[in-house]
C-alpha cells in the first residue's frame, strides 16, 4: 500500500516535470531548432545593429524550422536587409512568416518587401526591423533611376533612429552573378551617392565582387568604404579537407565614412549549428555581414 506521504511526493514531481516540458517547448519556440546565443547579445546603445544577408531563394521552398534557425540569427539586430526573395507570392509570405518568428524571439518586429525588380533574374528584397529601436521614414522604393542599366535595382529606405533621430539610407542591392560581370552595374552605384546628396547613405548586399576590385574605385573616391575587406561570405559546396568551408568575398556594407562611424562588424557563421555544409546550404549559401552604425 502507498503511503500518503509517498503520493504527495509523486504528485509534485509529477508537476514538476510537467513545468520542465513546458518550459523546454517554450525555449524551443522562442529560439528555435539549433539556435546557438548569439555574441552579440546586449543593448546596441547610439549604435544601430545593422545586418545584410542572402536568403538565397527566399520563399516556399524555406520550412517552419528553417524559418526558426533564420530568426535565431537576426534576433539581436535592429534592421535586417534581405536580398533573394521570390517574386511570387510564396516569397511575401516568407517573409512573413520570418517576421512572425522574430516577433516571438522577445521583441516586436516589422516588414516591408519590395516590387518585383524589373531586369532578368528578377526577385524582391525586405528590410525587417524592431520598430523599437528605428523606424521607417517614408515608404520604401525600388530605384527606378537604375532600372535600366541594373537588372536588379537597389531597393531603398529611409530609416530613423529612435535614440538620436539621425537618419540613414539604405539601399540594398544584388548584383548579376560573376558570369554576367557584375562589374559593370557596381560602377554605377556611386550615382546614389550623387543623386541623395542629402541624406547619409549605406549601400548593402550581395555583390558577387570582392570589395578591393576595381569596380568599387569610384564609390570608394566618393567617401565610401566596405566594413569586411578579406572576409569571405560565401558557401563552398562542400568543406575542404583543411575545414575551409568559405568561397568568396562578395557580402558586404559598403558607409559612407564622413557621417557614419562603424563598431563592431563581422559575419555570423551559422553553419556551425550543421553537421553538413548541405544541411547549411538549405538556410542560405551565404553568411549575414553585420556591422554596429553610428553617426559622428
Amino acid at each position: 500500500m502507498t503511503s500518503p506521504g509517498s503520493r504527495s511526493f509523486w504528485k509534485v514531481a509529477s508537476v514538476l516535470v510537467i513545468l520542465l516540458a513546458l518550459a523546454l517547448a517554450f525555449w524551443i519556440l522562442t529560439r528555435g531548432p539549433g539556435t546557438a546565443p548569439s555574441p552579440l547579445a546586449g543593448e546596441a546603445g547610439e549604435a544601430v545593429r545593422l545586418a545584410t544577408w542572402n536568403l538565397y531563394n527566399f520563399g516556399r521552398s524555406k520550412d517552419a524550422g528553417e524559418i526558426a534557425v533564420m530568426a535565431g540569427v537576426l534576433r539581436d539586430f535592429d534592421l535586417v536587409a534581405i536580398q533573394e526573395v521570390s517574386t511570387s507570392e510564396a516569397g511575401v509570405q516568407a517573409v512573413a512568416r520570418l517576421d512572425a518568428a522574430l516577433d516571438r524571439t522577445g521583441a516586436a518586429w516589422e516588414y516591408v518587401v519590395s516590387d518585383p525588380t524589373t531586369g532578368d533574374g528578377s526577385e524582391r528584397y525586405a528590410y525587417l526591423w524592431k520598430p523599437s529601436r528605428v523606424r521607417l521614414v517614408d515608404p520604401a522604393w525600388l530605384e527606378a533611376s537604375l532600372a535600366d542599366p541594373i537588372d536588379r535595382e537597389p531597393y531603398m529606405a529611409r530609416f530613423e533612429h529612435r535614440a538620436s533621430g539621425r537618419r540613414m539610407l539604405l539601399a540594398s542591392f544584388h548584383a548579376v552573378p560573376q558570369g554576367k560581370d557584375p562589374a559593370r552595374e557596381i560602377v554605377l552605384l556611386d550615382d546614389l551617392h550623387t543623386r541623395y546628396l542629402d541624406d547619409h547613405l549605406i549601400i548593402l548586399g550581395d555583390f558577387n565582387e570582392s570589395p578591393d576590385d576595381e569596380a568599387f574605385d569610384e564609390l570608394k573616391q566618393a567617401g565610401y568604404a566596405p566594413v569586411l575587406v578579406g572576409q569571405k561570405t560565401s558557401l563552398r559546396m562542400r568543406r575542404r579537407d583543411d575545414g575551409d568551408h568559405l568561397a568568396n568575398e562578395y557580402d558586404n556594407i559598403f558607409y559612407e565614412i564622413a557621417p557614419f562611424h562603424i563598431g563592431r562588424a563581422g559575419v555570423l557563421d551559422f553553419t556551425e549549428q550543421f553537421r553538413t555544409l548541405r544541411e547549411a546550404r538549405a538556410i542560405s549559401d551565404h553568411l549575414p555581414v553585420f556591422a554596429d552604425v553610428s553617426w559622428r
